[in-house]
């Protein structure tokens, strides 16, 4: 008896959306786009005709801004009411597990908007007891589901039937987690520290920094675009939005744009008509970042730009999510199906026009 196997080798679908707008439409939602992306582990600045980061961008990289993780913090805590009233609704708090993975464990997540995101296995939430819904990516044999708590409520407090079932349902379960933390007080500059010593005297809470990288280019080939049109011209004046996209995310991963394609090594070059620029710098940052890190430095930019500070006519700001974070942009739901994709891009031109990439995976909402 013969025996075959078929094996799919197509590449995972994506979605990518692309859409043009200016800084100065009263409609334009790019602070919307930077500012419900809540978790963030990589963000990428690439700046051509610049030699080294202009001022107001290098001193936002420079700064300070501290991340923790917390060790084997049950979900109890999270729903403590002391800790709801002085943190949850006393600033901006995010919060991610960590080294869980959204394909196989349990994952959960506090918004800046006070919601408990917890996406749990079939098991688990029967055993917890809440109400919640399936999956959007396994409805029909409905193996994860996501439950959400408000814990902003005026009516979750100790003593409320809603209350009660939920601190039941985590003490029946005894679920925990490491979790990435990083909190930002309104309308003061208080550190984090007050949230971290509510922690310390009973978990491990280990203080951690971004990860910073600075990558200088030379002799690079750049394509030539044109901020007010993302499709190409009839006479090739420029490239389109997605040549260029293609074309950051090479850079991005180190390969040559500048040689012809080469058959057995890379098929990829530099898309045409391009120009040369005689340098261009790259500076990352990883870790756990906030949004509020992200939106300085696009107006940074945006001011550099301005001033004159810096002469390209153009820079790209890139920001990835986590790869396993239990939503994208709000509380669209996220998956990790093969890859986990979960990035933006904002290509900003000197004349206030901006192009905008949001890219996700196959296990998404569209943005």
């Amino acid at each position: 008896m013969s025996l075959t196997l078929k094996v799919d080798l197509s590449p995972p679908r994506s979605k990518l959306v692309i859409e043009k707008s200016s800084f100065d439409d009263e409609k334009s939602r790019h602070r919307k786009n930077v500012e419900e992306h809540y978790f963030n582990h990589k963000m990428e600045l690439f700046i051509p005709g610049c030699a080294e980061l202009p001022p107001s961008a290098q001193a936002v990289f420079d700064m300070s801004d501290d991340f923790y993780i917390i060790k084997d913090l049950p979900l109890t805590e999270l729903i403590n009411k002391d800790f709801i009233e002085n943190f949850v609704k006393k600033g901006s708090l995010y919060m991610l597990s960590h080294n869980t993975h959204i394909d196989k464990h349990n994952v959960y997540a506090v918004l800046p908007t006070g919601k408990l995101i917890l996406s749990v296995h079939k098991d688990t939430y029967e055993e917890l007891g809440l109400v919640g819904q399936p999956s959007q990516f396994n409805r029909k044999v409905k193996r994860k589901f996501v439950v959400e708590v408000d814990l902003t409520q005026d009516i979750f407090v100790p003593g409320k039937k809603n209350y009660e079932r939920v601190k039941k349902g985590f003490q029946r379960t005894e679920l925990k987690a490491d979790f990435l933390l990083s909190w930002k007080p309104r309308g003061t500059r208080q550190s984090a520290g007050p949230v971290l010593s509510h922690f310390e005297d009973s978990y491990r809470c280990d203080r951690r920094s971004q990860v910073q990288q600075t990558n200088k280019h030379t002799e690079l080939l750049l394509p030539v675009v044109n901020s007010s049109e993302l499709e190409e011209s009839d006479d090739g004046e420029w490239c389109t939005a997605r040549e260029w996209y293609e074309w950051l995310g090479a850079v991005s991963c180190g390969i040559n744009c500048n040689e012809a394609p080469e058959h057995y090594i890379s098929r990829y070059s530099c898309p045409k008509p391009n120009k040369l620029t005689a340098t261009a710098v790259r500076r990352s940052m990883t870790g756990f970042i906030a949004p509020g890190r992200v939106w300085a430095v696009l107006e940074a930019v945006r001011s550099d730009m301005r001033d004159n500070q810096c002469p390209s006519p153009w820079a790209a700001l890139t920001v990835h999510g986590f790869a396993d974070s239990p939503v994208s942009w709000a509380r669209r739901e996220h998956g990790f199906h093969h890859g986990g994709e979960n990035l933006y891009t904002l290509l900003i031109f000197r004349d206030s026009t901006y192009w905008l990439f949001q890219a996700v995976g196959t296990n998404d909402i569209c943005p």
